[in-house]
């Protein structure tokens, strides 16, 4: 009856672990060489082994395979707690990073126990068999093994308690995690007592495997949730930096609407979509004197905080040279040249850049890789300004940009997007397509610029029919008065 009842103690502590063994991959994902993993996997493999050890005992038949169990209980009993004590002393930051530290602390105990629980069979020091074939645990056993265990747990715990004591860091959370760790070290001495105070001193009923179990319970489910709430509270807090950053950027970018318009008879409007916090598209325009205006659009590789970043770089670069040069190939020529220096992700960005001549109605322009413009005439007809006159910007240096000077007339209109608006897709997957924004631009030419970007976003989200924005969305529309 009494073994029974052990039997049922042990393989609910054998149950209880591997419910938190399946947890931890399953639910929160941790890798197998976690030190986490590496506690719950030798604890169960501990638990196993001596739920095998009272299974076999008594049988002179298997006694091979008790033996087996039994050091295998001891031998992953030690492991678990090195795992334990590492994990806590590399939390601390008081992990020794001399190799004699280690072998003093880790090596060479559990090699010599090794040595010691392999050969017992022979040298019987750490076991031996009884006359009616039962596991007798000697001395060595029951002082060496259980004194490495105690030292293993108490250096975790008098570390804790002095980061505690010691530490200027006030952060919940490590406060949190070293309370754990003590209620951890409590509760196992707890339940070896309570077992001992029930069954007696010299019951041979005493299941190391459960109050690891018990403990492990305690620990690993408060380390979850509180490495996960803090996980949680930093995302929330990267969410928020990334709001004040999509500002940043925001305020970085000119207002939709100039305010230069009583220098120029133009009228310009611009609007950007971002498919993230903050996006990678830019466009910007700024008078270069009272006859000239310079406007862009570009579209930076990748999305998200690092394009954002690259982003301001390349806009900061380009007006930096257009303020000075008047030739749109010279100025992408620089700012190229400046965008590869130190540039170790590999990123760039396609762009297109124009200098309007209000006085000789002329419209100088280059383009580095960049979707194609929309030139509308007064003619009635739209034409795409097809030439390619330079690869990206930020990939190579010495790569040639070349200009290109258009005639333009009042009533022009033309239209800078980027390819968030033509590769939009639908649920079937089927792209927007620059037909498609040809034919919506023709037909708003009569509206206003603002009107016009309203009408094109409008069908985008109509032609996507609920399917997420993938891509940031960016458009300048420009007329001549």
């Amino acid at each position: 009856m009494e073994e029974s009842l052990f039997l049922l103690v042990l393989s609910s502590g054998l149950a209880l672990l591997l419910i938190l063994l399946v947890n931890n991959f399953v639910f929160y994902h941790r890798k197998i060489k976690d030190e986490i993993s590496l506690m719950l996997i030798f604890a169960f493999l501990t638990a196993v082994c001596e739920l095998l050890w009272v299974i076999f005992d008594g049988d002179n038949n298997l006694r091979v395979f008790t033996f087996i169990f039994a050091i295998g209980f001891t031998i992953f009993a030690l492991i678990f707690a090195t795992f334990f004590s590492s994990f806590f002393l590399k939390f601390f930051h008081c992990y020794p990073k001399k190799k004699w530290v280690l072998a003093l602390l880790y090596y060479i105990p559990n090699a010599a126990f090794f040595v010691l629980a392999v050969t017992t069979p022979w040298t019987h020091l750490v076991f031996s068999v009884s006359q009616t074939g039962y596991i007798v645990e000697e001395i060595l056993f029951t002082t060496l093994f259980y004194i490495l265990m105690i030292f293993y747990f108490l250096v975790s715990l008098v570390v804790a308690i002095f980061y505690l004591i010691r530490t200027k860091d006030n952060q919940k959370l490590t406060k949190k995690i070293i309370f754990t760790l003590i209620g951890f070290d409590i509760l196992v001495p707890l339940f070896l007592v309570i077992q001992y105070l029930i069954l007696g001193v010299d019951s041979d009923y005493i299941a190391l495997s459960l109050c690891i179990a018990l403990a492990l319970t305690f620990l690993v489910s408060n380390l979850s949730t509180l490495l996960l709430v803090d996980s949680e509270a930093k995302v929330k807090e990267i969410e928020a930096e990334l709001k004040i950053a999509s500002k940043i950027q925001e305020g970085a970018l000119p207002p939709a609407k100039p305010t230069f318009k009583e220098k120029f008879d133009i009228a310009l409007r611009a609007a950007m979509k971002t498919a993230k916090d903050v996006g990678g598209d830019f466009y910007d325009y700024f008078p270069i004197d009272d006859k000239r205006i310079c406007f862009l659009i570009a579209d930076v590789s990748g999305k998200g905080t690092p394009a954002a970043l690259f982003m301001m770089t390349a806009k900061t670069v380009i007006k930096d040279h257009a303020m000075i040069y008047d030739d749109t190939s010279k100025i992408f020529s620089l700012a190229n040249s400046r965008l590869v220096d130190g540039n170790k992700e590999m990123m760039f960005a396609t762009s297109w850049i124009a200098i309007l001549d209000t006085e000789k109605m002329t419209l100088q322009y280059t383009n580095a890789g960049h979707n194609y413009p929309l030139l509308f005439r007064t003619k009635g007809e739209v034409e795409c300004l097809k030439k390619v006159d330079g690869t990206v910007l930020g990939m190579m240096k010495g790569l040639p940009y070349r200009s290109n000077t258009i005639d333009v007339e009042p009533g022009d209109r033309i239209l800078l997007y980027t390819d968030g608006v033509t590769e939009a897709h639908n649920p079937e997957g089927k792209l927007y397509g620059e037909e498609r924004l040809v034919e919506i631009f023709k037909n708003n030419i009569g509206k206003s610029e603002e009107e016009t970007i309203d009408a094109i976003y409008k069908d985008i989200d109509a032609f996507a029919n609920g399917t997420a924005q993938f891509d940031d969305i960016t458009m300048v529309v420009l007329t001549i008065k």
